[in-house]
């Protein structure tokens, strides 16, 4: 398992009301420029006699999250699992069963297809590509 950094998801950066206008904006330009952090808001503190400006991680750089989607069948869903190929296979080898047959064998081998998916699927198996 390769080791990830964390980052935390909030960030909040505090500027004196003695900054120099070109520190300020240094210091506020410099979570986004280091990292992907969004600018939620900006706040005057009186009683420090500061501005604090408040940042967000976005959503990609977030732990958890896929820096890149790809949009397929279903949404953002495109082989999520990396068994299509072998879903490919197994279609490919039984081109000729039905479809809810297709779908209870590769569900016993632990690959999840819905019905279009195999459907579609199994018609590029059989060399019928779908819309025509």
């Amino acid at each position: 398992m390769e080791a990830t950094e964390r980052r935390a998801v909030i960030r909040v950066v505090d500027i004196p009301d003695a900054a120099t206008a070109e520190e300020a904006e240094r210091l506020m330009n410099g979570p986004c420029d280091q990292a992907n952090y969004l600018l939620v808001n900006v706040l005057y503190m009186e009683p420090l006699r500061s501005t604090r400006a408040v940042y967000r991680l976005s959503a990609r750089e977030q732990a958890g999250k896929p820096a890149a989607r790809t949009v397929g069948v279903g949404g953002n869903k495109a082989n999520r699992d990396g068994k299509d190929e072998a879903a490919r296979a197994v279609i490919k080898a039984n081109a000729t069963t039905t479809v809810t047959a297709l779908i209870a064998k590769l569900r016993a081998l632990g690959i999840k297809r819905g019905k279009t998916w195999v459907t579609e699927a199994r018609l590029a198996a059989r060399g019928v590509l779908p819309g025509d």
